[in-house]
């Protein structure tokens, strides 16, 4: 049986996300109440919050500048990136093997948001290989993403990677059926791989109105929970909306929460514009509140992602706070959601969305059974207690 008392988790990472919840949930869960965390992660990770950075005795943040990530918006430095990319991840493997060498650890955990790409994850599991160190496990949140090039060299660090690693863990059945689709790790891992449902954490939060979301009229208040990219949906939305008679659009103000890229968030302005729906939407970027608290501040949680969703924890946390929901039947989404307990449709249906809304709104007895019945499947099913002691399992008997 693996010893825990000290975990080394790699993640590399930008903005915050689902493989930043999941971690926190990891760490913050009693099931690991007797280990600590050693977070290596790049400085420009912006998710590093006051949680990790707080005097815990549990956490330990080592910062690294990455090879892997731009942040150069400039195209010519782009192409060059694009270009030294092998180059760059052979420096990575180096940097971890390095950051390792002079850590002392029982497990690594290789805390992945994306696969496909050069990475540091992938870096440091080769690096752990090399030095011949602890046990190490991969841990993937989000579907496969095709590089832009070197696929063929990005194919052969995915074989070292497979033959470093002692499991590979999904977070759903449709990231592990996207991974194993597009790449061979799981070919050329022979050891045991698992798919361990995300869970939220069950706990009491603040009901306490948000100054953002208080409005004089008493119309009904939507809200987005994610970053404004074209995938997210946040456009089908506006469209759908525009959809709508004019007496139903005045019922509802719409916020949409989440940081993204100057061009998108112009483009979803121009957008609302466009329609003359100013009154009707609004654009708040990222809010610092519990995010159990600004769901629950919403009288209807929409998630429109266009193509895949590895778990949608925004949609977790509205069933359990009794958010009704709506949305898209993308990826790991269908694992836990259902038409007993949400408004699920097709992805990049303006009509579905116009038909949805206009069923929020006439449906209450429906939506009272659908609220019910997903803070049951939440709190039985989807909890981090849960998660947190598979996940103890897994590591424990490897």
């Amino acid at each position: 049986m693996t010893s825990l008392n000290k975990i080394a988790v790699v993640m590399e990472n930008l903005e915050y996300g689902g493989a930043t919840t999941h971690l926190k949930a990891l760490i913050k869960n009693k099931a690991f109440n007797k280990s600590k965390f050693i977070l290596i992660t790049n400085n420009s990770n912006k998710a590093i919050d006051k949680f990790f950075k707080t005097k815990n005795k549990k956490i330990e943040i080592i910062f690294y500048n990455s090879f892997n990530v731009l942040n150069l918006n400039a195209k010519i430095f782009k192409l060059f990136f694009i270009i030294l990319k092998p180059f760059l991840f052979l420096l990575s493997i180096l940097q971890m093997y390095k950051i390792f060498k002079r850590l002392e650890f029982d497990i690594l955990l290789a805390n992945c948001g994306g696969y496909g790409d050069f990475r540091s994850e992938m870096a440091g599991l080769i690096a752990n290989k090399i030095l011949k160190n602890k046990k190490s496990f991969l841990l993937i949140h989000h579907c496969y993403s095709k590089p832009i090039l070197w696929s063929s060299f990005v194919d052969l660090f995915n074989y070292l990677v497979a033959r470093s690693v002692n499991g590979i863990i999904f977070v759903s059945r449709a990231t592990k059926l996207s991974i194993k689709k597009n790449t061979s790790i799981l070919k050329n891992s022979k050891k045991n791989n698992i798919v361990i449902h995300n869970g939220i954490e069950i706990k009491k939060f603040s009901k306490k109105k948000i100054a953002s979301f208080k409005i004089r009229t008493n119309k009904i208040k939507i809200g987005m929970l994610s970053r404004i990219e074209t995938y997210k949906g946040q456009t089908d939305l506006v469209e759908g909306f525009n959809d709508l008679p004019i007496g139903l659009k005045s019922k509802f103000i719409i916020f949409f929460v989440g940081n993204g890229k100057k061009d998108e968030v112009n483009s979803l302005k121009k957008k609302i514009s466009d329609y003359k729906l100013n009154k009707n939407f609004k654009i708040l970027r990222y809010l610092n509140e519990d995010s159990y608290k600004i769901i629950n501040n919403f009288d209807l949680l929409i998630s429109l992602t266009r193509d895949f969703e590895a778990f949608g924890y925004s949609i977790a946390e509205a069933l359990y706070v009794k958010t009704p929901v709506i949305c898209t039947n993308v990826g790991g989404i269908t694992e836990f959601v259902n038409s007993q307990n949400a408004i699920i449709i097709k992805p990049k249906r303006r009509d579905l969305i116009t038909k949805s809304l206009k069923e929020f709104l006439l449906k209450k007895g429906s939506i009272q059974k659908k609220k019910t019945n997903g803070f049951k499947i939440i709190t039985k099913k989807f909890n981090s207690d849960i998660m947190s002691k598979k996940f103890l399992m897994y590591f424990s008997n490897a």
